[in-house]
């Protein structure tokens, strides 16, 4: 068994207890080759350090970590923020805030009369009427029309809060008519915005008590306490040379953020995003805390988008992939062209973060590195050694 017994520790302080590789279907020897494989990318230095953590049946199976990454090593996670966000809004939903097909327009005035781009990628002088409302369905699958990068950039859209977003909203053009096609952008960002509305909560007040504080989540937040900044993962990027340089921070982790982006702003560990990864595979629950119901959890995890609107790589780059609520959902494994199991939701994040969790083998994967752009060969990689190393 190929486990890093200080990240052990970490992930066991909480309800993951480790067992031997046998124990839970895994060949002890083939799991080595996870080892093998993540320590001659970081000897190679095409990472300075990788975190990655695999469980089965509620149990850590392998955990190690490598090169600058220590067992508690704290990422930004980027977009893998927006599972978590989803699921809050879930959680609302099942309180009967609203309903998916409510119009944002309900809870946003003005989006009503939002005009959309006559050309999806025009410089935003030609635009029509809307022809469909945008819904909160819209909104958690990525078909909102809300990915016209170049308006929401030239309306500094995120220099204020949750708040000043949202009354600036219908005044930038739609990229495209919501329902039309899926398009990854700024989606989540408004969902972050409308807990607050239903739940008459701050955004982090809300995820802090209803999911990270019942799940053991303790090193998961928009920003890190003074004490914890040490532990905050260094950026880097590869140079000519294809090996990794440092570079500048983007913003300081230890210093509250005043837009709280559900659509990539949290930090979190390998520890804490495993807990909410099983807790989607416990059917909503962990030890006892219930987050979602079991019927709540299967509907998040289904395609939600017609196979016709999404583009023709699939979402993000993911052949053989439809979309759930807050991830993407394999349709096609042999489509995917990597290992892997009709029904896996998956989602990444722009610093080279990547999840998958499995229902059928009761199984959950994380990989943590921060070295961007996104790019997901290595997850794929990863992805390969786990299910080469399973038996049964």
């Amino acid at each position: 068994m190929f486990i890093s017994l200080s990240l052990c520790a970490s992930l066991t302080a909480a309800p993951l207890a480790k067992v031997e590789a046998a124990q839970a279907g895994f060949s002890a020897q083939r799991l080595q080759r996870i080892h093998e494989y993540v320590h001659g990318v970081v000897d190679r230095k095409e990472f300075a350090g990788v975190n990655v953590a695999v469980a089965r049946k509620g149990k850590l199976v392998y955990a190690e970590a490598f090169g600058e990454m220590k067992p508690d090593t704290i990422v930004r996670l980027a977009s893998m923020t927006k599972p978590i966000a989803s699921a809050a809004v879930m959680i609302l939903y099942e309180e009967g805030k609203f309903l998916l097909d409510d119009p944002v327009a309900k809870y946003i005035p003005g989006m009503e009369k939002v005009r959309v781009l006559l050309k999806e990628d025009g410089d935003g002088s030609e635009t029509v009427e809307l022809k469909t409302p945008m819904t909160i369905r819209h909104l958690l699958t990525h078909t909102s029309g809300l990915s016209n990068t170049k308006g929401w950039r030239a309306a500094e859209m995120r220099s204020g809060t949750l708040k000043d977003m949202a009354a600036k909203m219908a005044s930038v053009p739609l990229a495209t008519q919501p329902g039309a096609a899926w398009r990854y952008g700024d989606s989540i960002d408004v969902l972050g915005y409308l807990v607050e509305v239903w739940s008459g909560k701050p955004f982090d007040v809300f995820l802090e008590q209803r999911i990270f504080q019942p799940l053991g989540m303790q090193d998961t937040g928009f920003y890190v306490p003074a004490e914890k900044a040490a532990r905050v993962a260094k950026m880097y990027s590869l140079n000519a040379g294809g090996t990794v340089e440092r570079v500048q921070q983007q913003f300081d982790p230890a210093k509250k953020p005043t837009f709280l982006s559900g659509g990539g702003g949290l930090l979190s560990t390998a520890a804490d995003y495993l807990h909410f990864c099983q807790m989607l595979l416990n059917g909503g629950s962990l030890e006892g805390k219930r987050i979602l119901s079991p019927a709540t959890v299967d509907f998040m995890l289904r395609n939600h988008v017609p196979v016709s609107i999404i583009p023709p790589n699939g979402p993000n780059g993911r052949k053989g992939y439809g979309f759930g609520i807050g991830g993407a959902i394999l349709l096609d494994a042999a489509a995917s062209e990597t290992l892997s199991v009709d029904g896996e939701y998956n989602w990444g994040g722009a610093f080279g973060t990547y999840f998958w969790i499995d229902r059928k083998n009761q199984l959950a994967a994380v990989w943590l590195v921060q070295r961007p752009p996104f790019v997901p060969e290595p997850g794929k990689r990863f992805k390969v050694l786990v299910y080469q190393a399973m038996e049964n």
